[in-house]
């Protein structure tokens, strides 16, 4: 999820449920809200630590270290403010938590129990970094910066952020329910993703038959037809077969490709077998991120290895 839809998010959630409470936490639990994506300034660090925790949306996206963040900050923040820390810690815990589960929705899984558990989740109802959420939060925001100053024109502000309110959680629920249903529908090889526009989903469904590997990408609608992405039937021999698993050991090597889901395209050309795979989460118009592996098929070593962004 961007960084705009978990700071209207936040500020949104903050109003529904806190506003006859207080105010007086409002910026405190937007900060929260948004500070587990500033794990960006700390990514650097993996080169000294090497460890893959300290990438973007790894670590830092874990319920339990937000309850430890959370008491380190609200304690700093209560000797600042004399607020209650308790109070603070709630807050806090509750806004990280919030993050958390938002980016639980996406396409893109994360370490949500660590350090306590290393398995990582995701429920494939949202699209990482959506550009649909994306453009919604920016338009949010301006339009209450436009009621908002110079003088506040509190009754379409409040007109505003309730609309907005609803919107959200009225387009997450459907998110949600549109993913059950249709997984509930699909076969063991199937796989649902979301797809851009609320109202359209991707199913992937791959199945592996002796040598032969039929693959197939579809992107479907609520309201209209459906479209062919991708359609084949592979027969591999036996060693392309052996470099197949080892193409794919090496690209799940690397810990971001390891999250997603890849849809091999195999390309012979002389005495050279190319697998190509294609990460389908972060697919736009059918076009996405791919990561190619050249073998040398006399001796069935890696030759090259190029990681490109094209068509399907």
């Amino acid at each position: 999820m961007d960084i705009f839809t978990h700071l209207v998010f936040g500020a949104l959630i903050y109003n529904l449920f806190l506003k006859e409470v207080t105010y007086d936490y409002l910026q405190y639990a937007i900060f929260i809200a948004v500070l587990p994506d500033l794990d960006v300034f700390i990514a650097p660090l993996k080169r000294v630590f090497k460890s893959n925790y300290l990438e973007h949306r790894s670590g830092s996206h874990s319920y339990v270290i937000g309850v430890i963040i959370s008491a380190i900050i609200g304690a700093i923040y209560s000797i600042v403010t004399q607020q209650s820390f308790f109070v603070i810690w709630i807050i806090g815990i509750f806004f990280y938590g919030t993050h958390v589960s938002l980016d639980l929705l996406n396409t893109t899984k994360i370490p949500c129990f660590y350090p306590i558990s290393k398995k990582e989740y995701c429920f494939y109802v949202e699209k990482a970094g959506s550009s649909f959420t994306l453009v919604t939060s920016v338009i949010f925001l301006i339009h209450f910066l436009i009621f908002y100053n110079p003088i506040p024109d509190l009754i379409t502000l409040y007109l505003i952020i309730n609309i907005w309110t609803y919107f959200m959680l009225i387009y997450y629920s459907y998110r949600i329910l549109t993913k059950i249903w249709i997984s509930s529908r699909l076969e063991e090889n199937q796989k649902y993703f979301p797809g851009v526009l609320p109202f359209y989903y991707i199913i992937f469904e791959k199945e592996i038959v002796g040598d032969t590997i039929s693959l197939h990408l579809e992107k479907k609608s609520h309201f209209s037809r459906s479209k062919l992405i991708y359609k084949n039937n592979a027969t591999l021999l036996p060693q392309e077969m052996e470099l197949l698993k080892e193409a794919l050991r090496i690209c799940m090597e690397t810990y971001y490709y390891a999250k997603w889901t890849v849809l091999p395209i195999f390309f012979r050309n002389d005495n050279v077998f190319s697998i190509r795979f294609f990460f389908i989460e972060p697919m736009v118009r059918s076009r996405a991120m791919y990561n190619q592996f050249d073998f040398d098929k006399n001796t069935s070593r890696l030759i090259d290895n190029k990681q490109r962004y094209s068509h399907i």
